[in-house]
């Protein structure tokens, strides 16, 4: 069986327009006309500068959407203060924090950045906003912000501030005190995030990770990683000399489990993000893999085979008793995913002999089939929304699998990739604006490469684009949940 739609049918637009609605932080009014507000003292734990309140604005986008115009953004270098000598801050940290801003805000292809050569103002981040010279060359978003040394050396405080310019209105500000260097770019992240929930109503993905497997070098074992949402501070989380594969996040954020074979067979272990340890959670004969977390916390569901039968069990997450079979069929039951409202589960099936995707409903134990087109079909991921199902599909007509959309109960087929290798894995951002996938593309043509890598698309299959890895087949990628400071 093939599929029965065109493939021509390319980045399908389902986008849906966010809410614009969102918190603010209004000007200090104490502070000098034109100015920017001064610390309000106690900061709070979100180091917010001056009181929340909703703010009547002009700046809209709709992120992950294709053909929306991209909003004119201005990020001028940092003000220092006590540049050089002791736990001063290097002058290259100015434009540095003020490049990844941009890198950070750029991964949306929301925002276009007007370069410094075309401001009017000049060392804009060290004195009072003017918005005259930001209107005088377009600039729609603004942000500004300034560093100084903090308590310690290596220490540093930071205040950043967001300015939609036509209102000349401050939208969002925060402070934050005594940040390791090392750890400003959370910070930027962090504020970026808020920002972004300024600009839509939604909190923005900067603070999230995303999980895979990876090997340093061809032809050796692929390992468990952790990097931030764009590639960057990668973090290897395992060393264990076997396969590793299949990782899934809690819904915390805290805890990452996996399947490894490090003790002779394949069996689900977890790592913890807040004490850095690694337990294992399955002990029962038989190969155990691809775990899926609830969204209580409270239960896992994952594939065990026994006695040449593969079926959809379930666990406690806590320590992985009371394991239940619960999902069973003439065929192989596979790769859980629980819906986000926890209602529902779907999964792939080859009861009926390929693979296709089912959902079940969790109250009655109703199975519904979803694909019926494809040779084979795999890897369903709920929308964080619950309103799509993203899987991979393989197209026996062109040799290639894609990444397709579909709804929960099988319609509104929509294919999102096309021609660029093999495309599988799919993972959806927690704003269900981006979809994580893994790829074997060339660059730059139709064909495959060997090895895959990971690759971040918009939500209606445009600007695809690899995330900069420095592994090798990097593949199976799992985007987090907005995740806490300690990460």
């Amino acid at each position: 069986m093939t599929f029965r739609f065109p493939r021509t049918l390319l980045c399908v637009a389902l986008g849906f327009m966010a809410t614009l609605v969102g918190t603010a932080h209004a000007q200090d009014p104490a502070a000098p006309a034109g100015a920017p507000p001064a610390p309000s003292g106690a900061t709070g734990s979100d180091g917010a500068l001056a009181p929340g309140t909703l703010v009547d604005r002009d700046i809209y986008i709709d992120v992950g959407r294709a053909g929306t115009r991209k909003l004119r953004m201005a990020i001028p270098a940092f003000g220092l203060s006590a540049v050089g000598g002791k736990g001063g801050l290097a002058a290259s940290d100015a434009q540095e924090w003020s490049d990844r801003l941009a890198d950070i805000f750029g991964f949306t292809g929301s925002f276009e950045f007007i370069p410094a050569s075309g401001f009017l103002a000049k060392d804009a981040g060290s004195k009072a906003v003017n918005f005259d010279e930001w209107t005088g060359i377009n600039t729609e978003a603004l942000i500004l912000a300034k560093a100084e040394p903090g308590s310690k050396p290596g220490r540093v405080n930071l205040q950043l501030r967001l300015y939609d310019v036509k209102k000349k209105k401050q939208l969002v500000g925060k402070a934050y005190n005594d940040t390791e260097k090392a750890k400003v770019d959370a910070v930027l992240r962090r504020f970026a995030d808020l920002c972004m929930e300024a600009f839509t109503g939604e909190l923005g993905i900067f603070s999230t990770k995303i999980a895979f497997v990876a090997s340093k070098a061809a032809g050796e074992l692929k390992q468990l990683y952790i990097a931030n949402f764009d590639g960057t501070g990668l973090e290897q989380i395992t060393a264990n000399g076997s396969i590793n594969m299949s990782p899934s996040w809690s819904p915390d954020g805290t805890k990452l489990t996996f399947t490894s074979f490090k003790d002779g067979k394949a069996e689900i272990y977890v790592y913890n993000l807040l004490t850095r340890k690694i337990g294992r959670l399955t002990r029962t004969p038989g190969n155990n893999s691809g775990a899926n977390w609830h969204p209580d916390s409270k239960t896992i569901a994952f594939s065990g085979s026994v006695s040449g039968k593969t079926a959809i069990f379930s666990m406690n997450a806590l320590d992985g008793s009371g394991r239940k079979e619960f999902i069973s069929g003439s065929g192989l039951e596979v790769e859980p995913a629980f819906a986000p409202n926890g209602a529902q589960i779907a999964f792939a099936s080859g009861r009926f002999g390929n693979p296709h995707i089912f959902v079940r409903d969790l109250a009655s134990g109703k199975d519904t089939r979803i694909t019926f087109a494809g040779w084979y079909n795999s890897s369903p991921s709920w929308r964080p929304d619950g309103k799509k199902l993203a899987f991979a599909g393989y197209d026996r007509e062109i040799d290639r699998y894609d990444v397709f959309l579909v709804n929960p109960d099988g319609r509104q087929m929509e294919r999102l990739t096309l021609d660029q290798g093999d495309n599988e894995k799919p993972t959806w951002s927690p704003d269900g604006r981006f979809i994580g996938f893994q790829s074997n593309r060339a660059s730059g043509g139709r064909g495959k490469q060997k090895g895959y890598r990971i690759f971040v698309m918009t939500r209606d299959g445009a600007d695809a684009r690899a995330l900069k890895i420095p592994l090798h087949d990097v593949s199976m990628p799992a985007w987090s949940p907005r995740l806490s400071e300690f990460n």
